[in-house]
């Protein structure tokens, strides 16, 4: 990622804050789910437009595996978890521990392993900001696709999301005796004053 970031830098830190500790706690529930140490890191953080994000992610009009989940409550908005076909397949037969498909395909319980990955990971960054904002802050049901993001980004808006500024927080995902990382994004669309309402939460309003 490469894009200027609109954000001061003292909110891009304190945002970055909020997804190093959402990371610590979602690698924990999924290295307890595993039964392995998993670590997940936070490399890069950037913000952009709606509209530029897929190009910035280096997805633009490829398919990907998304997984979308609202944001509800006193924060509204959607995150979105994304990640490459490949990676995708590599880390759901990591997690159910058998051999990464020949065909490349992601059968039920290969889908149902992604979704519930993503769920935890956009369950922590929810828990973050409801415990760093002393407001209730959820998740809805995920939903998961394989397609370009560009669509689900219009579909998203579509349906009455008016988020302009997306914050894409480049996740990587490693496991104990497993070589490689298995990496992806999480992008966090709030709407405009759910963006105020953290950066004020957060006390660093510019």
């Amino acid at each position: 990622m490469k894009r200027t970031p609109a954000l001061p830098h003292l909110q891009l830190d304190a945002l970055r804050e909020v997804a190093n500790i959402a990371s610590a706690h979602a690698a924990t529930a999924l290295g307890q789910l595993t039964n392995r140490r998993i670590m997940i890191t936070v490399p890069e953080l950037a913000v952009a437009s709606a509209e530029e994000i897929p190009t910035l992610l280096g997805y633009k009009d490829q398919p990907v595996v998304v997984v979308a989940m609202h944001l509800l409550g006193d924060v509204t908005g959607s995150l979105v978890f994304l990640m490459a076909g490949a990676k995708a397949q590599q880390l759901s037969a990591l997690l159910l521990r058998r051999p990464t498909p020949e065909d490349g395909t992601l059968d039920a319980l290969a889908r149902s392993s992604l979704t519930e990955t993503a769920n935890i990971i956009g369950g922590a960054y929810a828990g973050v900001l409801a415990t760093l904002m002393s407001r209730v802050v959820m998740i809805s049901v995920p939903a998961l696709g394989i397609e370009p993001p560009d669509g689900l980004l219009k579909r998203l808006r579509a349906t009455g999301a008016d988020a302009n500024t997306g914050l894409c927080i480049e996740t990587k995902l490693t496991c104990d005796g497993e070589l490689g990382e298995f990496g992806g994004h999480m992008l966090l669309l709030p709407n405009p004053a759910a963006l105020r309402s953290i950066l004020d939460a957060l006390q660093v309003g510019g």
